[in-house]
């Protein structure tokens, strides 16, 4: 998988920093929705994807063509949660998850407090966050942007 470099493998295929969009259309088109807004675009994948074991609902966005960020939240149908059958107990579970697939594939965090953990790479970073405000928690792969030089 490499996340460590940025990387993760959908269906055997893999989507990396510096990825563009029309690159990833060609490969996920059937896959995904898309939503556009300006300069950035959204894909959700239509069906939770295996990555490194664990299910995952996927969220993608590019900015300007440029791959800007992948946000993964357990897709484990006993973590879900609504308005009508809200629990913080799930949302704790859904952390740890996250944060234990984490630790697991990257080893021990650069960072940990108490709204998540990081790890910081020359490419970008990766959380695993819990806003408590929001009630939410995720895993988000952050790329830098490419600077061009001339």
């Amino acid at each position: 998988m490499n996340l460590n470099l940025g990387k993760i493998i959908i269906n055997n295929n893999e989507i990396f920093s510096g990825m563009n969009s029309g690159d990833f259309l060609s490969i996920f088109s059937s896959e995904v929705n898309s939503f556009g807004n300006g300069d950035i675009e959204r894909y959700h994948f239509i069906q939770p994807q295996i990555i490194g074991g664990l299910s995952f609902w996927i969220k993608i966005v590019f900015k300007k063509k440029h791959i800007s960020s992948i946000e993964l939240k357990n897709a484990d149908p006993k973590l879900k949660n609504s308005y009508d059958n809200w629990s913080d107990d799930r949302i704790v579970l859904k952390r740890k998850s996250h944060d234990e697939w984490l630790i697991t594939t990257l080893g021990q965090p650069t960072e940990r407090k108490p709204s998540g953990i990081k790890y910081n790479y020359a490419w970008g970073e990766i959380l695993s966050y819990y806003d408590l405000k929001g009630g939410d928690t995720g895993i988000v792969i952050n790329y830098y942007e490419k600077v061009a030089t001339d």
